[in-house]
Order: structure tokens, then C-alpha cells, then sequence
């Protein structure tokens, strides 16, 4: 799976984002409108895709991934035709949009050929958006589409009196299994998160708001001792358990990383459904200036018991805050 040397690379990463400076670790919707895209300029921050200079890194993980085992990681459950379609026809747009350098759209006796310049691959489309031929091995373009990018993505559906997770492509997993959560609603795919449960008992007015409403962005953030994007909670049959969990802090040999989850909302009303995007960016707590050190401090010390288990941080809390005093 991921290699050694891709971790020593990513670990050379900068996050953007750093949720934690208020000091609080707090589980709140905290959704903020996605900046609007304006003229042929797109700034980052109004991007729902971004890419940066370890692109490859995510690429390679996503290609492990489907190597060890496809069904493990990307799944789907009663996607409605009309939802995949109004989807990546959008993922398509978004993306000629956001990245005209990276991805055209040309006319084709079929419909449309995408070309995606930095993975060299081409896919030609019907004028319904539908992957008819392909130079690899993809079976749909929701599939396609996902291994281009570095964000993982998921389209949640709205039913009348129901709602699930429709299909993901999760290949940075933060310790959750897709199979576990495809085609369950709302409430039970997060029933495991500390702090949800008030929100996960009226969820049904923020999720039909999305869908209405436009883009959202969010934040989430935890503290990992590695930067393996891949954290499914069942490692590879070639991994030892405990080096593939992780989060082990060793106060004679400290390593830290903040992994920020930087996540997006996309209503799709037509169809009554919503794309969820997770980007994951990892920053070196020891790479922090003082003020951010001194705020992700407070935020660790502060954090209820609940939350440090799921976090995975009871056992090393105290090691974490000796050694972020004395560093």
C-alpha cells in the first residue's frame, strides 16, 4: 500500500487551513457559503476541486487502493441514474471552470472527448455525460472523474421520508470504513462522532438546506503520528495491525501532524441530492509558530473525554501536551 517514501513526502506538506486556532475543539455544522466563482480567474478558495504540488501522492494512493481491493473503497447503493448524471456533468463543468489548464472538453462523434492533461488519460462521453470509451479501466465516469482529483467524494440522496449515502469513493479514509456507511442515512453514518447528538436528531433541515442553498465549505481536524492518507480501519493483508493504526505518539521519538479534512457541500435540487467532497492536507504540529501551537494546546487540553476516544487521543494526551510545552 502507500509507501514509506510517500508519507516523508507528504509530511513536507503545509496545510492551508488550520480550524484549530480558536482553541476549541468544537462538533458544529460550521458550514460557511463557497466563495462564488467569478470571471475566468478562479480563486482557490471558491475551488471545490484544488490541487497542489503533491497531486501524484494522491493519485498513487487512489490507484493502491483499487489495486488491493475496488470494493473495498468505492461503492454505491440505489444511485439513481438521473443523480449520477446531474453529478458529473457538473464534476465536468466545475472542472473545466476551476482548471482550464488541466481538463478541455471537445466534440466528438459520440458526444464529448475530456482530455485531462496531467493523467494523460482521454474519455469519450455520450452527450449524456456517460463514459461510453475510455483508455483505462473505469466502468463510469462518476468513477473516472473521482481518480482525477485529490478530493475523495460521496453524493448523499434525499428520499421523501428517508435519506442516504447514495455512492463514495473513498481512498483517505480517517479511520471509518465505506461499508460500513454506504445506504445508511445521516444519523447512523455518524453515529460514532462525539458531540453529534443533538444535530444528528435534526439533520433533515440542514441536509435539505444544502441541497437548496448552493456550495458549503467546512472544516475537521484530528492528530495523526504519520502522513499515510489511507487509514481504513481493516489494514492490507501485508501490514502489520498496530503500524497501520497509527496515532501512537513516542514521547522519546515525537512526531505529530494535524490532518485537516477540508470538506465541500454541492445541492443538487433537481434530483434532490448532495456531492461531499473531503480534501485531506496534513501540517506538522512542530512546524507551527507559537500562537497556533499555543491554540491547538488549549484545544487538545480542553477536549471532553468522548472526544479524545474517538480522536483516538486519551492514551497520549498527556505525552502530546508535555512534549508541545517543552518543545
Amino acid at each position: 500500500m502507500e509507501s514509506f517514501w510517500d508519507a516523508e513526502i507528504l509530511s513536507q506538506q503545509r496545510s492551508p487551513y488550520l480550524p484549530f486556532l480558536s482553541g476549541k475543539y468544537e462538533v458544529t455544522p460550521g458550514l460557511k457559503p463557497l466563495p462564488a466563482v467569478q470571471g475566468l480567474s478562479v480563486d482557490d478558495e471558491a475551488c471545490i476541486f484544488q490541487f497542489d504540488d503533491f497531486f501524484e501522492i494522491y493519485a498513487r494512493n487512489k490507484q493502491l487502493c483499487r489495486r488491493e481491493n475496488l470494493q473495498k473503497y468505492i461503492l454505491t447503493h440505489q444511485l439513481p441514474v438521473e443523480t449520477e448524471q446531474e453529478v458529473v456533468a457538473f464534476c465536468v463543468h466545475r472542472l473545466l471552470q476551476e482548471h482550464p489548464h488541466l481538463f478541455e472538453l471537445k466534440p466528438h462523434p459520440a458526444g464529448f472527448l475530456l482530455v485531462c492533461r496531467h493523467t494523460q488519460q482521454k474519455f469519450i462521453l455520450s452527450p449524456q455525460y456517460k463514459l461510453i470509451s475510455h483508455l483505462s479501466f473505469y466502468s463510469n465516469l462518476w468513477d473516472a472523474l473521482a481518480d482525477q482529483i485529490q478530493e475523495d467524494v460521496a453524493i448523499w440522496q434525499l428520499a421523501e421520508h428517508t435519506d442516504y449515502l447514495a455512492a463514495i469513493h473513498l481512498c483517505a479514509p480517517n479511520y471509518w470504513s465505506p461499508a460500513e456507511k454506504i445506504g445508511r442515512p445521516f444519523s447512523e453514518v455518524h453515529l460514532p462522532v462525539a458531540g453529534m447528538e443533538n444535530l444528528r436528531k435534526q439533520y433533515r433541515p440542514m441536509l435539505e438546506a444544502i441541497v437548496r442553498k448552493g456550495s458549503f465549505v467546512r472544516f475537521a481536524w484530528g492528530l495523526t503520528t504519520d502522513c499515510r492518507l489511507n487509514h481504513h480501519p481493516e489494514p492490507p493483508t501485508s501490514f502489520d495491525v498496530n503500524e497501520w493504526a497509527g496515532r501512537q505518539f513516542d514521547l522519546q521519538n515525537p512526531t505529530l501532524f494535524v490532518r485537516v479534512e477540508r470538506q465541500t457541500l454541492t445541492g443538487f435540487p433537481a434530483v434532490n441530492a448532495l456531492m461531499f467532497t473531503i480534501r485531506t492536507y496534513f501540517q506538522p504540529v512542530g512546524q507551527l509558530d507559537s500562537e497556533a501551537r499555543l491554540a491547538l494546546r488549549t484545544a487538545i487540553a480542553t477536549m471532553s473525554e468522548e472526544s479524545l476516544v474517538y480522536k483516538g487521543l486519551r492514551d497520549s494526551k498527556d505525552a502530546i501536551l508535555a512534549w508541545m510545552e517543552g518543545a
